[in-house]
């Protein structure tokens, strides 16, 4: 009978080391699939962001701050990746970081209007951890009232194009250091709020139609470094569909990244 057993044991074990073996034989076959340096090259022209998956399971990530663009900062990042199908993940370990947004009601006496002031927060991490959490200025935050999303855009001054590929900022609204600013009650229903650090918009219902005073507190966490936090990229061919719309990974109107021949 103790034979038996571990005959049986050692049939198992072998089972098992095979089906090890299988899985670590597939997952190097999809690492090499996929490796490579990606890019959005332009007739020889540097790249605004190069992606390089290595055969190890490690990554080299180059590319401008995502969090605020319009600075055309560049960061350079290291890490790890996994793919499942077509997709692979950078950092998978590390989960994602997303805004929030919540808002204080009060009853002032204000009968058609409210009075809504704005605090925006930027909560800073390195290396994983919170460093500093300010109120911090911002270049333009978007709000939008009720189901016609009706937005207003605020600034600290009036927006001009220079350009004419320029986007055009309709809805000005220009506020000094307190944000504060005053709408038609009437166009109150729920509220959202977008700005630099959202992928998308964050909507909020309001508790008390009634309120007159709306204190709209809107917190961005942001890592220093700008590490990629479970950051998807979508392979297709040759092609790394990288960049996003709406919190998604846009496969038709942005530009892929291009896998470089040798």
């Amino acid at each position: 009978m103790y034979q038996s057993v571990l005959h049986n044991l050692k049939k198992v074990i072998n089972i098992t080391v095979i089906f090890l073996v299988v899985l670590n034989l597939n997952g190097q076959e999809s690492l090499s699939k996929f490796s490579g340096i990606y890019g959005d090259w332009t007739l020889g022209l540097s790249a605004t962001t190069e992606l390089e998956l290595k055969n190890d399971g490690t990554f080299e990530l180059k590319t401008v701050d995502y969090v605020y663009p319009q600075t055309f900062k560049r960061y350079s990042n290291k890490g790890t990746w996994v793919s499942e199908g077509k997709e692979i993940t950078l950092n998978p370990e590390l989960e994602l970081r997303e805004p929030t947004v919540f808002i204080n009601e009060k009853l002032i006496g204000l009968r058609d209007s409210v009075e809504i002031k704005v605090n925006h927060y930027v909560e800073r991490y390195e290396n994983n951890t919170l460093v500093k959490k300010e109120l911090a200025d911002f270049e333009m935050l978007t709000i939008y009232f009720g189901k016609q999303r009706k937005n207003i855009n605020l600034l600290r001054e009036a927006y001009i194009r220079k350009c004419g590929w320029a986007p055009r900022i309709r809805n000005q609204k220009i506020v000094d250091s307190t944000n504060t600013f005053r709408i038609a009650k009437k166009d109150l229903d729920k509220i959202g709020v977008y700005t630099y650090g959202f992928s998308k918009p964050i909507e909020t219902e309001l508790k008390n139609r009634e309120a007159g005073y709306l204190e709209i507190n809107v917190v961005v966490p942001i890592d220093n470094e700008r590490m990629p936090r479970s950051k998807k990229v979508i392979i297709k061919g040759r092609r790394a569909y990288f960049y996003e719309r709406n919190g998604k990974i846009d496969q038709f109107w942005a530009e892929p990244l291009r896998k470089k021949t040798s």
